[in-house]
């Protein structure tokens, strides 16, 4: 073979290098543009899931909270304040229902469980709120929500 090589002449030594040197670019070149098309199809498939996972997430999310949101009544308020031990800082808690409202209001010994319970109470609402009404009385802190239907 070493023989072969050695009888060419100059020119078709350069040639068959050339050929030898352009060959191996085209594999080069195959095996680059396989991974890249490789690269573009995941890339796209994780798009793709990543907007699947988003599109679930969002639903499941506003599943959750509709699954989460409950009548406002005494039952559940209380429940609210035992859960999130306020028994001793709420008092004189009272629901009324007028026409096209519906008013929660309580008394809390501070600000802290005020706040604490008007917002588990928004959060686990089916009502819109409509209006927060905080007032410093005497030693504790009033509290007025009002929701529409």
């Amino acid at each position: 073979m070493n023989n072969l090589f050695d009888n060419l002449k100059d020119r078709e030594k350069k040639l068959l290098a050339a050929a030898i040197i352009i060959l191996l670019f085209f594999i080069l070149f195959i095996l680059i543009k396989g991974t890249y098309d490789d690269y573009k199809i995941s890339s796209k498939n994780l798009t793709k899931a990543k907007n699947d996972y988003e599109y679930v997430f969002t639903k499941v999310s506003k599943l959750k909270t509709s699954l989460n949101k409950k009548a406002i009544d005494e039952t559940n308020i209380n429940l609210i304040i035992s859960n999130n031990n306020l028994a001793d800082l709420i008092s004189d808690l009272s629901i009324d229902k007028t026409g096209e409202s519906f008013l929660v209001m309580f008394n809390a010994n501070n600000i802290n469980s005020a706040l604490l319970l008007s917002e588990n109470i928004i959060n686990q609402a089916n009502l819109k709120i409509n209006k927060i009404n905080y007032k410093n009385t005497n030693n504790s802190i009033s509290v007025t929500l009002v929701f529409n239907f």
